[in-house]
């Protein structure tokens, strides 16, 4: 009987061991969450594959003091994320009428013109924008144009 308490009374003192050194290893070499640096986030994806929507070409009048001075023809194609364009389908007619609506009003305000040449840098934010508002900020990549065309009259 003595030989069975002893064997426990070790096998009991050996687990404190154990437990007691398994705490120190822990306490002393393992890291503290606490203290360690945060963890960077990570990198965005990569962009995906690219789609296009192409616009028909868009003709704004120029008005002047008492006439139209000149028609001012655009010809863009909108790119877009290429997993979402089952969102776009439907709303390409809202979208030209979106370009239609800003290409009207930079010309009443003059925003995209210089003297009287088109900016054309400024006709794609214009557009851009455009898009934005319609498809939203996370489909449209960019507004590329692809034609401009002026004709005095």
């Amino acid at each position: 009987m003595k030989i069975v308490i002893l064997l426990i009374v070790g096998l009991l003192l050996l687990g404190g061991a154990a437990a007691g050194g398994l705490w120190l290893y822990h306490q002393y070499t393992v890291p503290q969450e606490e203290n360690a640096a945060p963890k960077p986030p990570p990198p965005p994806p990569p962009p995906g594959p690219q789609a296009y929507i192409r616009v028909s070409p868009i003709v704004v009048p120029m008005i002047g003091a008492n006439r139209v001075q000149q028609f001012i023809t655009i010809v863009a194609t909108v790119e877009i994320e290429a997993a979402k364009q089952p969102q776009t389908i439907g709303r390409q007619t809202q979208l030209i009428d979106a370009f239609i609506t800003a290409l009207y009003a930079a010309v009443d305000d003059r925003s995209i013109m210089m003297g009287n040449i088109v900016n054309i840098p400024a006709v794609k934010t214009k557009l851009t924008e455009a898009a934005a508002k319609v498809l939203g900020k996370d489909v449209v990549h960019d507004v590329l144009v692809q034609v401009v065309t002026q004709r005095n009259l």
